[in-house]
């Protein structure tokens, strides 16, 4: 009797320790639990390339209308000149960087590096060919996401960027020329490629 006792301890404490590593080996197979981290991919930093520079270019939009409509055209290239690098900075952070470039620049701030007149000269060659121009992204060596997008000259910017003779005032004309004496951002027409926006997501 007694050892018949004490094999049945021992088969229940067997089948207890069977049951407990079934558990652990279940659970050790079980698939991590979904963090609510968005996916970046190419779709993730276009949309938000996007966004980015809308709120940049309305702020600075409607800030400059409403400096026309106080001070005139004259006033509003004054008001590039002081204001118009830090609203464009508006939106940036540690994370992210925005700038606009130009090779016709007028402030030397938009000077474009290598890599931004090689995307300059992409969206030209497209903009030749008469193909849509859409935003792009690159990647870099340290695995930042550059997102590049195309401006275009609209029917406003012609009276501070247009031909000199007929769409710029003489008054606007001369402030252009106190405040940017190397300026080369005249000449355009509506539609024409102005330059584009950069920015860096980083890593």
């Amino acid at each position: 009797m007694f050892m018949n006792h004490s094999f049945k301890k021992y088969r229940q404490l067997l089948f207890s320790l069977v049951v407990i590593i079934a558990v652990i080996i279940t659970s050790c197979n079980e698939p991590a639990p979904a963090t609510s981290t968005p996916v970046r991919d190419d779709a993730y930093f276009l949309k938000l390339g996007d966004s980015l520079v809308m709120k940049t270019f309305d702020t600075l939009r409607n800030t400059l209308m409403r400096t026309v409509s106080m001070k005139g055209l004259p006033g509003a290239v004054q008001f590039c000149n002081t204001e118009a690098f830090t609203l464009s900075n508006i939106y940036t952070s540690d994370s992210v960087s925005l700038r606009r470039v130009s090779e016709r620049f007028r402030n030397k701030a938009n000077t474009p590096d290598e890599t931004e007149k090689k995307i300059l000269a992409l969206f030209a060659q497209s903009k030749a060919e008469k193909k849509e121009l859409k935003p792009m992204l690159e990647k870099d060596a340290d695995g930042n996401t550059h997102f590049f997008k195309p401006i275009l000259v609209q029917s406003m910017c012609l009276n501070c960027h247009g031909d000199l003779q007929a769409q710029i005032k003489p008054e606007t004309l001369k402030v252009i020329q106190q405040f940017y004496p190397n300026d080369m951002a005249t000449g355009y027409k509506e539609g024409d490629l102005r330059g584009m926006w950069h920015l860096v997501f980083k890593k």
